[in-house]
This record gives structure tokens, sequence and C-alpha cells, in this order.
């Protein structure tokens, strides 16, 4: 039996695509940072990328490699979670012979079934709800006797007339005036579904097309070393450990990962000839992927590029970072960092990639942002070493957790130090709203500098020093001693200053940092 799964995958990959950016604009918060239909896109090209050009002996084989995929892939929380619905609905699969009426249906509920036990406190009005309904759908048909594409095509319209009642189900979403994005995602996956199983041909729109998030943008701002170089060697012969051991000696940010008789690896390497010559002597190579980061990524001064040198012992650091100031401040820590923040979050791969580059038994990740957070909790399946994982949301508050950080400290204990340090601050964060917004009972307008307090809007004002100081009053009214400013790369050093100076005739010690962050002008912790 030979089985391909990558038409079906294709199918829902260009459907979401095309309807990425419409998705990515359905934000509660009117702030620069909508990134689910990107996060969800790139989950799905993950195990469009493994499939491709595959056939597989058997339904269990082809679940295996997709689930894999799929969490190989995943970003951000509607990443992570969408990779737990293929993981459910591959699980169900994995026995079938036909993709049939009653199969579908048993998919689907394996879909919502993980999907809702991976999240500690499922919330309804959300893609959580949208799954679950279709999956209702889907079994009502198939009960019915309805044939396939008559199930799927039932299904799809019980997901959008789910997305539509997100509004009625959460209050933010209704006080914003939009739909739930990830329940609109797997919609439009279904979508893609149907057209798939009945021989549709998707339509690619030119509106949608262009509001498409840019792939390949998006991974240039990858680290610039040598060539990025990914493979797979199939009918693996010989010996793990020492195929291993030789690539992390030949390659940076390694990751090997092995599946019965088949590994994948990615590493980056100034030699990617020497690392596939190697390979090869251990069995086929197939999906040889080699791109010049050097070549894609923006030019770094020399200096830059000098890395401090990171203290090795019993545990590591890995950080989720954008900006170059704030890279370097990471560094110069003694973290592994990794491209990641607002807009663009990093998957599960980059971080297991840096886990292993930080080369301790144990490893502390920091996020640095909400939507990373679940990607994060996902690497332990990925990696040998303990990885723990504080849920910093800025990387203002990161770089107040490093403070906690010993590189011969006993994990335990220093996991539960950065822990400790995060519990205790208030993190506030300036943006500027994309567009009009009704939060709550607040009227938003374009233009107008958001100050956030722990996640919440507190203040709307014309300028970021009136967002800023509002944002301090406010944390100085449950008291705090010091004050960290993370600048960044819309706030002018100037600018940064004479805040500091306005904040410090409260009464505080404040501390400016230039972190270089988009989006977020300014980010600042409370102790």
């Amino acid at each position: 039996m030979e089985i391909r799964i990558a038409p079906v995958v294709a199918a829902a990959h260009a459907t979401l695509k095309n309807q990425a950016g419409r998705i990515n604009a359905l934000n509660v918060y009117p702030v620069p940072d909508g990134d689910t239909g990107t996060n969800m896109l790139l989950t799905l090209a993950s195990v469009l990328e493994e499939t491709s050009e595959k056939t597989y002996e058997d339904p269990g084989s082809a679940s295996r490699a997709a689930a894999r995929a799929a969490l190989m892939g995943a970003r951000g929380n509607s990443g992570v979670i969408l990779s737990q619905m293929i993981r459910g609905a591959c699980d169900a699969l994995s026995g079938e012979t036909a993709l049939t009426s009653d199969a579908f249906a048993s998919a689907l509920e394996g879909a919502s079934d993980r999907a809702y036990s991976s999240v500690r406190e499922p919330v309804e009005g959300t893609m959580l709800t949208v799954v679950k309904d279709a999956a209702e759908a889907a079994r009502s048909g198939a009960n019915a006797g309805l044939e396939l594409a008559e199930v799927v095509r039932a299904t799809a319209r019980e997901a959008h007339e789910s997305v539509h009642r997100t509004r009625d189900l959460l209050d933010v979403l209704r006080d914003a005036g939009v739909v739930d994005a990830g329940g609109l995602g797997v919609a439009v996956i279904l979508d893609g579904l149907y057209a798939a199983v009945s021989g549709q041909e998707i339509e690619v729109s030119e509106e949608d097309g262009d509001a498409a998030p840019d792939l390949e943008s998006m991974h240039a701002n990858e680290e610039a070393w040598g060539y990025c170089t990914e493979f797979l060697v199939v009918d693996f012969d010989g010996d793990a450990g020492e195929f291993e051991e030789h690539i992390h000696e030949i390659g940076s940010s390694v990751l090997v990962v092995p599946d019965e008789d088949l590994v994948k690896v990615h590493l980056h390497t100034q030699d990617p000839g020497d690392a596939l010559t190697y390979a090869g002597g251990f069995g086929r190579l197939r999906g040889v992927k080699v791109d010049d980061m050097e070549d894609q990524v923006r030019s770094r001064s020399p200096d830059s590029q000098e890395k401090p040198a990171r203290p090795s012992g019993n545990i590591g650091v890995v950080a989720a970072v954008r900006g170059e100031g704030g890279r370097g401040l990471f560094e110069s820590m003694g973290a592994v960092v990794i491209e990641g923040g607002q807009g663009a979050n990093p998957s599960a791969a980059d971080f297991a990639s840096a886990v292993e580059e930080a080369g301790s038994p144990s490893v502390v990740l920091l996020p640095n942002n909400k939507n990373i957070v679940p990607t994060a909790e996902q690497v332990g399946e990925l990696v040998d070493v303990r990885v723990y994982v504080v849920p910093t949301l800025s990387i203002a508050s990161g770089l107040a957790a490093m403070v906690g950080f010993d590189a011969e400290g006993e994990p335990e204990y220093v996991a539960g130090e950065m822990r400790e340090i995060l519990g205790g601050l208030r993190c506030g964060e300036v943006t500027q709203a994309v567009r009009e917004a009704h939060v709550g009972d607040r009227e938003v307008p374009e233009g107008a500098y958001m100050g956030l307090l722990d996640g919440e809007l507190l203040a709307i004002e014309e300028t970021v020093d009136a967002a800023a100081m509002r944002l301090a009053e406010k944390i100085l009214e449950g008291g705090a001693d010091i004050f960290t400013i993370l600048r960044g790369a819309d706030l002018g050093e100037a600018a940064s200053l004479k805040l500091a100076d306005e904040i410090r005739n409260l009464g505080v010690e404040v501390e400016v940092k230039d972190g270089g962050q988009p989006m977020y002008p300014l980010q600042m912790v409370a102790e």
C-alpha cells in the first residue's frame, strides 16, 4: 500500500495562505502584532514540506510523519494548538485504510479531544470551540450515511457558523467587533479539505494573496552563520551516536531527530558538502535544502558578529528576542538567542536547535512573548535535556529574570529563582494602535499610543511619553523601587532619557537600555 497525504495538506495550506492576512487582522487589541494566520500557516507549511512528493507504506507511517512535522513547525499559541489538532487527527487515522465519512468524523473528534487536553484552561469561543462544533457536525453527517464530500462540506459550513458564534461566547470579541482568529483559521483549513476531497480547484484571490505573509522574509531573520543545511537520511544504517556526535562537531545550531530508520538533520555549517558527504555514508539523502544565511540576512558590522563567550555548566538559557540591542544584552548575560517576538514567532524546532547549541544538561527557555510560551512548552518532547520554561511575556521581563541565572547553579534552584523574580515584576508596554477599535468600554483611535500593564489596556494617549507616565504612576501605586526602560526601534535615545528623568521625579531609580525591539517603542519593568 502506498499512501500520499501531500495533496490534502497542500489544499489546506493553499486555502489558509489565501486568508492568512485576513486572519492576522482579527486582533482584539489593535496592536501591530497580529500573527495567528501566519503561525497556523507556518505550522501547516512544516507538514507540507515533510510530506511533499513522499509516499508512505501504511497509514500509521503517514500519520506519524505528519504529526511530528506539525510539532516541529508549531509556532505561537494558534500554531501549537493546530499541531495538537493534527496530532489527534493523525492518531485517529493511523489504523484506517481509507478516508471514509466515519474515518473523517473520528479524525475531527481526535483533533478536538487532543486540542482540549493540550490547554490547561480551555476557553469557549476560540478555535477549540470551532473544531469541537465541526467534529459534532462530521459525526452527525457520517451517522446519517452521507458521502465523504458531503460530510466535509457540512463540516466546513458548521465551522464557519461556529466562528460567527464566537462573538456571542467571548465578551472581548464582541466588544472588539471581531471573531476568533484561530477559529477562522480552522474553518478555512476545512474549506481546503473540502476542495481536496471534492476535486475543486482552489482559487487564489489576488487581494488575499497579497496580504499573505512573506515567509521568505521571515526566515531571512535567522542568524547569519554559513549555510543553513537540512536533509533526511533514510534507511539509516550505522552508529547513531557516532553520527550525531560528528554532526555536532562540524556544525552549529544542530538538531538531529531520529525516527525509526530515518534521521532528520538541521545544522549551520560553513561546508554543507562535508556534512552531506558524511551523512551519505549512513543512508540515502532526501529533502536536501541549503540556504546561504549570510546572503539572506541584513549586513552586520564585524564587531556585531562577535558574540560574548557563553558560560558552560549545569544549566543554560535560550531566549527569544527581536532587536539587535536586546540580542546583545541577552548574549552578554550568557544566553543563546533565537529570533522571535511580536510578529515573528519561532518554531519548536528553532528552540530545539538552540537548546542543542546551549550544550548543557538542563536549559531554561525564556519566550519573552505570550504567543511564544505555548511553543516553548512543547520543546521538551524534542530534546534529550531537561527543559524549564520561565514564562516571560516581554523582552524587558526576560532581562530581569536573567539576573537569577547562574550557569553553575543547581538547575531546579536556578529555574525557581528566575520564576520568583518574574513573579515580583510589574511589566508595562507602549505600542501604537494600527486601527480604530472598541476595547471594553473604551474607544481606541487609530494611531493612539496604548499603555498595557501586565497585558491589560491601561492608557490611551497621544504620545509615547504620556502613555509611559500613566503606566509608571499606576505601577508606583503598588510600590516599586527600580524601573528599567527598554527602548525600542521607534524611540530615540534623547526621548528615552527625557522620559527616564520624568519617571525619576516620581521618586524611583530608573535605568535605560537599548533593546531595538520593533512595534513596541517602549517596554518597562518595575521591581
